[in-house]
Formats: C-alpha cells, structure tokens, sequence
C-alpha cells in the first residue's frame, strides 16, 4: 500500500480556496507540529547539495497524538515519485524527544501547519496553512499495488483532478514542506521548488 499525493501552490486568496473546498465533505482541522532530526552519523538522513532528502525521521505531535514516522523517498531521475512510509504511536511526546535526543540525533527543522481535512471519492483533500511557509494544498489517494506504472497513472489523476477544481496558476512542488523550510532557513532561492512541465 502506496500514499501517493501531489502538493501544491496557487495564486488565490485563502477565503476563495476554502469557498471552492466547500462542496467537498468536511473531516475537520487539525494542528500539525512537526520536527525533521538529522544525525552527523547517517548520511541517509542528511540533504543532498539541491536539499533533496532520501530519507526523513520524523516526530509529529497531532494534538494530544504522537506519531513516529521514517520515510524513504523515491526518485525517477530528480523527481520524487512517492515515498514508503513507516509511522508509529508513542505514548509521551516529551518522552519521545528525549529518547531521540539520547540516542544524539539533532533537530534540523520544525513545522506548524494547521490543517483543513476534506474528502471526495478516493481522494483526501487538504488545505495547509504553514507557518513561515504560506498555503498548500495537498491530495492524496491509497494505492495497493507497487506497480511503477500505476503510481504515475495515479499521480496523473491526481493532477487532473486539481485542476478541475479551479485554483489560479497552480503549481506542483517537487518538495516537502521540510525541504521548503530548509530552503527558505538556508536562503536557497537558487534551488527550483517546482515540478517541471512534462
């Protein structure tokens, strides 16, 4: 089982993409923190020169849940393709950081991001609002099988069906909310954030 989701930028104000957000079922909101660790021991975990990350450890704390996360990521050529996904429950938060803090992994970036949660068809529908970042929107789609030729057909689907929801000049990133603060942290404004035109 494969997350593939497209996130992405656009030109519209938030009021106007919540307007357009309506007609879709609404789960609710969720305050998301996160903190992104590196380790001076793991090259694995550390960005390449354009910030690209091959693999990512994770404490995210969802209101009173804690959720422990690994990902690793997959390119085709530099484009991120999807990402395999390892995510746990702690108990304690607090118990949580210090067990990483221990084993002397070090926190490279946090994040806020309060979140929109919608649902349509297969389809979760997120607007994001991330502190020192802007807004997102995120669409997400459960794939079962781990055929390279499905992922992409559903990427494409993906992307269809944001555009049919009418947003002003959309953007599709080529990186995570991580990568967009590292960037933004290291004043790496030379680094392309968008996916190419095919």
């Amino acid at each position: 089982m494969k997350e593939i989701e497209i996130l992405v930028t656009f030109d519209n104000e938030k009021e106007d993409v919540l307007k357009k957000l309506d007609k879709f079922e609404y789960i609710g909101d969720k305050d998301i923190y996160d903190t992104y660790y590196v380790d001076d021991l793991r090259e694995n975990l550390k960005p390449e020169s354009n910030l690209r990350t091959n693999e990512v450890f994770r404490i995210r704390r969802k209101e009173t849940e804690c959720l422990v996360t690994y990902k690793k990521n997959h390119f085709e050529g530099n484009r991120w393709i999807y990402s395999d996904e390892y995510e746990t429950k702690a108990d304690d938060y607090k118990i949580m950081e210090k067990i990483v803090e221990m084993l002397g992994l070090k926190t490279q970036i946090k994040i806020y991001n309060k979140r929109k949660i919608y649902k349509y068809k297969d389809y979760e529908i997120v607007f994001e609002d991330v502190e020192d970042l802007g807004y997102f929107i995120e669409v997400e789609k459960i794939l079962e099988s781990d055929d390279e030729q499905d992922i992409k057909s559903v990427k494409k689907e993906i992307r269809n069906f944001i555009y049919s929801m009418g947003l002003e000049n959309v953007r599709e990133l080529d990186m995570g909310k991580n990568q967009l603060m590292l960037r933004k942290l290291l004043n790496r404004e030379d680094i392309n954030i968008y996916v190419d035109e095919e």
